[in-house]
This record gives structure tokens, sequence and C-alpha cells, in this order.
């Protein structure tokens, strides 16, 4: 077993939301949260509340004058932060309650800062600009995969800036509350269950490679890795009657939420930006796709962690197996695992994709996320960028 432990005259920080909640059922205890409080405003989208997953989070709620902003959509855009933060003032609203995916949460935090403080949005762009604490917001997924719950980060097209992605990072969109109930993800869809799944494995090994890392984030980066190999499958193909699996990507979703968000990641969320721009590919799913690629361009850089993600996702090292190739099998294991639930392998079955873009998307990747190119255990540049993509067409 690689030994993850850190060098032990080094000091490492952890950020955290204020509390989780965890567990089968866990969306009633926003009840006993919400005491104190007289009006709450539910951030979510129409499919969250058509397919009943925010019931339980509206039940707790009962004892509170209660308002919904059911407009939140995939990728979403600045402008809809300022929309459901406009909504939290007309309702009056003492909590602010994100219900949904990566999203829906996101627009939560931020929209209850903004409604607190008089600034432009795009002030508050990039890290450490956010001018203080906004109102009291519980986060509740209903999906296994962002992480966003326990995150200080939000994620939103600008539409400004030809809907490139622009990142928020501020200890104020820490959430008071994050609850996660793995029964409000029954009524996910397969494909969902599958991109969403995957992104929560691109975010639990590039974790653990990050040159971030640390002992607290290799432990959870490791359960989680071990989690997602032996309950996506059942998750993706059976999550509405499997129990066991749901509440297990649940709460592998979680921690790889946990652990990124104090490791960085890596050149997987570098190279799936532009591919999001400008084809619209969902972010889980083109984690997927490029998630083998780069596994092996990083395998040469971090052999001993790589052969233990494969250890990790049930790959068995063969008689006299160096580090190196076993890690080049675990990447084989998540390509074989994307097979398993229905996600593509290369990028050229995800679209009508032009190769002769690649130059461009490299230009994309570094423009817009090169912190996680920085944060890559193997270095590369535009040049290696590019055939990355190249090998993964």
């Amino acid at each position: 077993m690689f030994d993850g432990i850190g060098a032990i005259d080094r000091v490492y920080g952890i950020e955290s939301p204020n509390e989780v909640r965890y567990g089968m059922g866990a969306a009633s205890e926003l009840a006993g949260f919400a005491e104190g409080f007289e009006s709450a405003l539910v951030v979510t989208d129409g499919d969250v509340v058509e397919a009943g997953a925010a019931d339980p989070v509206f039940e707790a709620l009962s004892e509170l004058e209660l308002s919904t902003f059911e407009d939140v959509h995939p990728e979403p855009k600045l402008r809809l932060a300022e929309d459901a933060a406009e909504a939290v003032r007309e309702a009056e609203a003492d909590l602010v309650v994100g219900v949904g995916g990566g999203s829906c949460m996101d627009t939560a935090k931020l929209a209850a800062v903004l409604a607190d403080h008089d600034v432009p949005v795009r002030e508050m762009l990039g890290m450490g600009n956010v001018p203080g604490e906004g109102r009291p917001t519980a986060l509740v997924p209903t999906t296994a995969g962002t992480g966003s719950e326990v995150t200080h980060i939000g994620v939103f097209a600008d539409s400004e800036d030809g809907d490139n992605k622009k990142v928020v990072y501020s200890e104020h969109l820490f959430a008071d509350l994050a609850v996660v109930d793995p029964d409000l993800t029954r009524s996910l869809p397969p494909g969902v269950a599958a991109a969403t799944g995957m992104d929560a494995l691109s975010h639990a090994i590039e974790a653990y490679v990050s040159t971030l890392r640390t002992p607290f984030t290799d432990g959870l980066a490791r359960e989680a890795i071990g989690l997602i190999g032996d309950s996506l499958r059942e998750a993706v193909h059976q999550g509405a009657h499997n129990d066991r699996a749901r509440y297990r990507m649940s709460l592998a979703a979680t921690i790889a939420g946990q652990a990124f968000v104090n490791s960085g990641l890596g050149a997987v969320h570098a190279l799936t930006y532009p591919l999001g721009i400008e084809y619209g590919i969902g972010h889980g799913r083109a984690n997927a796709v490029l998630l083998p690629h780069v596994m092996r361009y990083n395998a040469p850089a971090e052999p001993a962690r790589l052969a233990e993600v494969a250890d990790l996702l049930g790959v068995e090292r063969r008689a006299g197996e160096s580090d190196l190739e076993l890690a080049r099998r675990g990447a084989d294991a998540v390509a074989a695992l994307n097979d398993d639930i229905g996600i593509p392998n290369r990028i050229s079955e995800l679209g009508d994709i032009d190769t002769d873009e690649f130059e461009g998307f490299a230009e994309v990747a570094f423009e817009h996320s090169k912190h996680n190119i920085d944060r890559n255990p193997r270095r590369m540049d535009r040049g290696d960028v590019i055939e990355l993509f190249e090998a993964a067409y």
C-alpha cells in the first residue's frame, strides 16, 4: 500500500462548510436547522421539483414562509445568480436553500451573497473577491457527483465574455449546512448518474495526484475512489432500487468534493473546459472521456499513486508488474468503467468536433484554467495539451 502520509514538518490547512449532515432521510434535519428562521427561498430547477426530489426539503421547511426560484439550468450564467438574489430580496428570505445539482447549489451560494452586498457580480470573480458573508445557506444535492455542497466555489458562464466559464472562490460561499441525503438521488436518470459519478471520480483521482495534495485530502480521495469503483455501475443500472449503491455514491461525491476543495484539481478539468464552452458538452461527461487519457499521460510522473488508484478500482497486480504498468492498467479500468455505464472514451464520439480546433482548445485551457494545469503532477505546455487531445480523439 502506498504511504500517503505527507511531510511531518509541514502544517496543513483544511477548509470546510460549517456543518455536514449525511444519511438516508437526512433532509428531515433541515427542520431543526431552520428553527429561528422565518422565511426561506429554495433555489432549484423545475426538473428537480417535477421529479419530486425536492419534496422532502419542502416538507422539512413547511413551518417557514417558503418561496422557490426554479429557473436554474445547467451551465448557469452570472445573470441567473443576480436574478436569484433579487428573488431572495423580494421574498425577504432570511435563509437560502440550494436543492439540485451543482448549478443549483452554486447559484444559491452566490445569490445569498449578492442579496446582501450591492456589488457588481463581476467584481466577485476570481479568488477572495467576495466582500463578506451573505444570508445563511443550506445546500442539498440531488445528484452524486459535483461535491458543490462542501465547496467554496461557484462556476458560471459569462455572457459578456462569449459564455466563457468564470469562477468565484471565497470562504463566504461555504454553506452553513450541507445536507447529503442519498434518497434524493433515487430519481436520477441513468445517464445523469453516470456523468455525475464520473465527475466525482475525476475529482478524487485528480485530488490524489495534485501538487497541492495533503495527508487529509489523500485519505478522502482514496476512500472516494474505492467507493466509486465498487458502486458506480450499480448506481447507474440499479439506482432506484439499490440503496447501498446510492448511499456509497453520495458519500463518495461529498468526500471527493471535500478532497478537491483542499487540494485543487488537474489537467482533466483544464482540458474539459473548451469542450464545454465550444460544444456544450456536459461537464461530467467530458471529464469521464478525458480522465483515462490524462491518467496515462500522468502515469510516468506519479506511478506509485496511480498504481494505488488501479488497486482501489479492483485491478490486481500481475507478477513482476511495475507501478507504471499497473498505473496504465488503472487508466484502462477507468475506460472500461465508462464503457459499462454508457459513456464514450473518445472525443470523436461526443459530437462533430473538428480536430483543427485543438490548438484553439489549448489556448482556452491555458487562458481560463491554467491553475488546474499548474496543479497537474506532470508538467504540460500547449503542445502537450494538443497531443493529449489528439490521443483522446
